[in-house]
């Protein structure tokens, strides 16, 4: 879920992800009460650096700062009660996905050698038959 405000002609999205913009349209200012890491985030230093970044006045946002005062939320403000929360944080299964896609690249290539000069249309070539990102060869045959 996410609460709006309108502010001096903008469009302000307080939410807990990232928005849907085909569903409500795009939003002038993005404030997130939780990292993608489950963390809690200060909605009034996220205000601050906005303000100085574009050069607004931080008190024209006095009604959001005075909505999301630090302390006063949690980052499950917007979760059902009923709803359980999954304690698996994103961020401890990125390692496992990385080792997983680098274990799939490398038993692609087995078999297949490239000298680290090799030229473009070799790469793609290897790229094409294996499935494997350009990038991801010249990384693992060292190619510059």
């Amino acid at each position: 879920m996410s609460k709006y405000y309108q502010i001096n002609g903008l469009k302000v999205r307080v939410s807990d992800h990232e928005p849907n913009t085909s569903l409500r349209g795009s939003n002038d200012i993005c404030l997130y009460i939780r990292s993608a890491c489950n963390e809690l985030l200060s909605i009034e230093s996220q205000i601050e650096a906005v303000c100085e970044k574009r050069g607004y006045e931080i008190s024209d946002f006095q009604e959001v700062i005075n909505d999301w005062k630090d302390g006063t939320y949690d980052m499950h403000t917007f979760e059902n009660a009923n709803e359980e929360v999954d304690n698996d944080s994103p961020c401890k299964v990125v390692p496992d996905l990385i080792a997983q896609y680098r274990t799939s690249n490398d038993e692609k290539l087995k078999g297949y050698s490239l000298s680290r000069f090799a030229k473009h249309f070799e790469v793609k070539a290897l790229s094409e038959k294996t499935g494997v990102s350009q990038s991801y060869i010249k990384k693992y045959f060292n190619i510059r």
